[in-house]
């Protein structure tokens, strides 16, 4: 998936980038970086590409459970408790 890519096929469906991060459910500065291609991190980038691919198939209120992060920073996957299980 080409960084690129991702900002068309967002303006395809007309979504601003806070919108498309929000059904994602990462952060909109998340989205800024991955759309200039400065972002590596494959869990938001794969939030990204899910999400878009959903859309693009017709379901478009599609929303992402949000990423939870705590108090500490460590990022959760959706229903864990425990950072080390990411």
């Amino acid at each position: 998936m080409a960084d690129a890519d991702i900002k068309s096929r967002r303006k395809a469906l007309g979504w601003t980038r806070q919108e498309l991060a929000e059904r994602a459910g990462i952060d909109k500065f998340v989205l800024q970086q991955i759309e200039m291609g400065s972002w590596n991190e494959g869990e938001a980038r794969v939030r990204v590409d899910t999400t878009l691919e959903r859309a693009e198939a017709g379901e478009l209120d599609v929303r992402l459970e949000r990423i939870a992060v705590p108090d500490d920073g460590a990022v959760l996957s959706p229903g864990t408790d425990d950072p080390s299980s990411t």
